[in-house]
């Protein structure tokens, strides 16, 4: 127990994720851990006195439930209101308007609202696309009227989860205000530092655009140095995915210790007394946090600023901390502040990258030793790449489905491009007052941002650059984590039960995958999509798409259904124009549809009506009054589990799911 011993965050962090995950996935045990608290603290007490055996075993147990059940109730469960009302409101704007194809967009808090339950809510709002609108800043006060509505998904099952993405950063509303509703209020404008902060930043990337004119390596730029993404294009996103050059582009750890060794080189000359010491922790503490509030505060950049904090008190007061401890020490704190931070794609990356890197990297590196420098650095480049693609591996795959090969050869690239594009663009604001001076510098840096853009895109052509389609099921992701924790036990501590354990779950990831196979080449749905008219039959991996409409379906649309259920490319069949179709499992002709055990019955619309009438009956009907050509619907495992009664109540972005068993 020496590594628990010498890092006891990771045995607070232990506890505290525990109570996290219970209180997001099973909010109903408080009542059982407070009764398991309760004992426990009973135990403790009764041997207080004597202290004799087994009072270690009442105390640690005391003390772990108390950290469960504590970060059992910091989760929050809020519960948003469902209607759609019309509000006034006197908002404050968080940020500057992005421009959409439609609209401009940016966040709003609510000072005031008619309803109480909107107060202090941060809000999705949507402007009006007009030139009045872009000239709102972060700040400013508007009065408006507008329809407060709750955040929905796009209704494509399996697909992203928006709503929840946005409820995990505490927005649960949007809202689209035009022109004519609202007003901006004079002479009001909100001074907290983070807005400041907003501003500050937009100004510098106002400066970067006067010189730079290349619109991708602006955005590139802005992205790397100054975390502002919101303009990058898809397809520079895509590229940078698709050669595992993403991690530059978001702010992270690599940015922030970039930073923090530029600084300590920087004024390193204060260390020389006592009272400098205290001033050199004071400065670069004060500009670190400076620049992770410049680059808005992401998950990683927390980490990484509160990590560097604790290695500077640390190596300041001449007792280095244990880098686990602090890793664990900054999560603990964060999670303390925003428990839905857990759940942050960027803030799990981070930490499984850095904890990766810390314990892989100097294991992989001894493996090897070149002699010239130059070679010494190109090893440590890529072993520090190989760390992180090691403990971000089983995330990538799940929440992205894919996993680029070349992954050492673009950070080869993209590292040292990020610190000379970094540092030539803290040079670039400090001269900002020399024209020609930063003219220079915008140049250079513009150059090299240029050539690695190019260099990723080559990289991107490579063949086999990109595994897609891979399927990773969260059990799966469960047992491969847990795999990986053990072995990192197992090779840290040398212990055999943790070598024995990772075999274990290592079985249990293959039966899971054997299992969630079987149960998808035996899979029967049928799936009704509202928002585009289209009915989708299942069949183990082959499926069938029916359209109500003469157009070409967009099946990219249903790249996450064919994701998780592993589906073969759909065959379309339009109901419009298909007379007669016959398969092992699919019979159409012009007024019937037989798929298995269920039975449609679908009629043509005559000739002046453009869309066809779609009718789905079987014992009994389920009757609608709405203008959606599907009229009736009724499926026997659908009404068994009452899942729908009325297709009227159906909502644009909903679509049904039937298994057909």
């Amino acid at each position: 127990m020496t590594f628990f011993t010498n890092n006891p965050f990771t045995r607070i962090l232990s506890f505290w994720l525990i109570g996290l995950l219970i209180g997001n996935y099973f909010p109903q045990f408080g009542i059982v851990l407070l009764g398991l608290l309760f004992v426990s603290a009973i135990l403790f007490l009764l041997k207080l006195k004597t202290k004799t055996y087994p009072f270690d075993l009442y105390f640690s147990s005391f003390l772990a439930l108390s950290f469960v059940t504590i970060a059992f109730y910091t989760v929050p469960h809020p519960k948003p209101l469902e209607q759609n009302h019309y509000q006034h409101v006197v908002a404050t704007i968080l940020e500057f308007p992005t421009e959409k194809p439609n609209s401009y967009q940016a966040q709003i808090k609510i000072q005031w609202a008619d309803s109480a339950a909107y107060y202090d809510q941060t809000v999705l709002a949507y402007f009006e696309k007009k030139d009045s609108v872009s000239q709102l800043q972060p700040g400013n006060q508007i009065a408006a009227r507008c329809r407060l509505q709750r955040i929905q998904n796009q209704g494509t099952p399996y697909g992203f989860d928006y709503q929840k993405f946005m409820a995990n950063r505490q927005i649960y509303y949007s809202t689209y205000i035009s022109t004519n509703n609202f007003n901006l209020i004079q002479n009001s404008r909100s001074q907290s530092l983070l807005l400041q902060a907003e501003r500050l930043r937009s100004s510098l990337i106002n400066q970067l655009r006067r010189y730079i004119k290349n619109d991708e390596s602006l955005q590139v730029i802005s992205a790397l140095t100054l975390g502002y993404r919101k303009e990058l294009s898809p397809e520079t996103r895509s590229y940078f995915a698709s050669t595992g050059a993403m991690h530059v582009l978001a702010v992270s750890g690599l940015h922030v210790g970039m930073i923090y060794l530029f600084l300590t080189s920087l004024f390193g000359f204060l260390k020389r007394s006592g009272l400098g010491r205290l001033f050199f922790v004071l400065t670069i503490g004060l500009l670190l946090w400076f620049y992770a509030l410049l680059t808005g505060f992401s998950p990683s950049v927390q980490r990484a600023t509160v990590m560097f904090t604790f290695i500077l008190i640390g190596n300041s007061l001449k007792r280095p901390a244990a880098i686990y401890n602090s890793i664990a020490a900054s999560a603990f704190i964060l999670l303390l502040f925003n428990p839905n931070i857990l759940f942050e794609v960027g803030f799990q990356l981070s930490y499984a990258a850095v904890t990766s890197i810390v314990f892989f990297f100097p294991r992989l590196e001894a493996i090897f030793q070149p002699r010239h420098k130059f070679l010494q650095r190109l090893w440590q480049l890529f072993c520090v790449s190989l760390s992180a693609q090691i403990g971000t591996f089983a995330l990538s795959v799940y929440y992205f489905h894919q996993f680029p090969m070349y992954f050492w050869l673009s950070n080869f690239l993209v590292i040292p491009a990020a610190y000379l594009i970094l540092g030539g663009t803290v040079l670039f604001f400090l001269f900002s007052a020399f024209s020609w001076i930063a003219g220079i510098l915008a140049s250079l840096v513009a150059a090299v941002t240029f050539t690695t853009t190019f260099l990723l895109r080559q990289t991107e052509e490579l063949p086999y650059s990109l595994i897609e389609d891979i399927s990773l099921s969260a059990p799966q992701l469960v047992f491969l984590l847990a795999m990986g924790s053990s072995l990192l036990f197992f090779i840290k501590l040398k212990r055999k039960g943790f070598f024995f354990a990772a075999i274990a779950l290592f079985g249990c990831f293959l039966l899971s995958g054997f299992a969630q196979n079987l149960q998808l080449f035996n899979q029967r749905k049928c799936i009704i999509y509202a928002h585009n008219e289209q009915i989708h039959l299942i069949n183990g991996r082959k499926n069938y798409l029916l359209s109500t409409s003469k157009e070409t379906p967009n099946t990219q649309s249903f790249q996450p259904l064919t994701h998780a259920l592993k589906l073969e490319a759909p065959i379309v069949i339009h109901l419009d124009s298909c007379d007669h179709y016959t398969s092992e499992d699919l019979i159409i002709n012009q007024s019937l549809i037989v798929f298995l055990n269920q039975t449609f019955h679908h009629n043509k619309r005559i000739a002046n009506r453009a869309k066809s009438k779609l009718k789905m009956l079987d014992e009994h009907k389920v009757k609608s009054n709405t203008i959606n050509p599907i009229l009736e619907t009724k499926i026997d495992s659908v009404l068994k589990k009452r899942e729908i009664s009325n297709l009227a109540s159906l909502k644009v972005q909903q679509a049904i799911i039937a298994d057909l068993k």
